[in-house]
């Protein structure tokens, strides 16, 4: 599904569009955000737009002024439509979808579902200790061998 906020600019007939361009579209002022709005009504990480095969949904996450759609206060996650108003601080943002499922990445590119599935193998387990001689019995036993590579309390290297 391709998505886009488009914004009203001051002059009647110009918006800007802006591409929604991730399956989570995190929209605020942090330098991190996917939109970074400018303003004291928005908060560092003020919603988050998800776009999921099916459906659309926005969430506010605690902002001190409160997310909108369709000039209702969100409280929690609430699924959003094609011509949805977005209400972030200040500005506002009509909400464009076209598409069916998901973001559009292109021509799928699915498993040949003739082809075997390939398991790793499980290695042997890995024991650092080597088998000496001794004890009783004459047989091999593992016993903890003491470094002697230098002296103790002396870091080697």
């Amino acid at each position: 599904m391709l998505a886009k906020l488009l914004e009203s600019g001051t002059v009647p007939g110009q918006r800007h569009e802006i591409a929604v361009t991730k399956e989570e579209f995190l929209i605020g002022r942090g330098a991190d955000c996917d939109l970074r709005l400018g303003g004291s009504a928005i908060s560092r990480h003020h919603c988050l737009l998800r776009i999921r095969p099916g459906e659309v949904t926005l969430a506010d996450l605690g902002s001190a002024n409160g997310t909108f759609v369709n000039d209702q206060r969100i409280r929690s996650q609430t699924t959003v439509n094609h011509g949805d108003v977005i209400g972030v601080g200040d500005q506002r943002f009509m909400l464009e979808l076209h598409g069916s499922s998901g973001i559009d990445w292109g021509a799928e590119s699915g498993a040949n579902r003739d082809m075997p599935t390939f398991r790793g193998v499980k290695p042997a387990p890995f024991n650092p200790l080597p088998k000496t001689g001794g004890g009783q019995g004459g047989g091999a036993v593992d016993t903890p061998q003491k470094d002697k590579s230098h002296p103790p309390g002396e870091a080697g290297g």
